[in-house]
């Protein structure tokens, strides 16, 4: 029964990441011929972090999930590594969606 929070903060984790990922991908979507900010694309760029951050955490949850040791790991350890990773990223990710809607505002009031 101790090993139920483990799967469920990753289940929660990579649900999370996944949110993000769609969102920047969202975000790479380019319309009226223009460019996407520096920073955007550079968070474009490293997407395929969201998808191997979830895979490490899987990686360590059967880590716990499979040992012998009676002594658990604590969950709140995991929960809140994971949760911390994923506000930073979460920061980061709206940052970077917001930059072109920002642009995009800019570019419509020069005209």
């Amino acid at each position: 029964m101790k090993k139920l929070p483990h799967i469920l903060v990753l289940a929660v984790f990579a649900i999370g990441c996944w949110f993000l990922w769609c969102l920047l991908h969202l975000a790479g979507v380019t319309g009226h011929g223009q460019a996407l900010p520096p920073f955007t694309m550079f968070c474009i760029r490293l997407m395929p972090v969201l998808i191997v951050l979830p895979i490490l955490a899987a990686a360590y949850c059967l880590w716990v999930l499979l040992r012998k040791a009676e002594p658990l790991p604590s969950w709140l350890t995991f929960f809140a590594t994971t949760m911390s990773v994923l506000v930073l990223v979460t920061l980061l990710t709206s940052i970077a969606a917001y930059l072109p809607l920002l642009s995009f505002m800019i570019h419509l009031t020069t005209r």
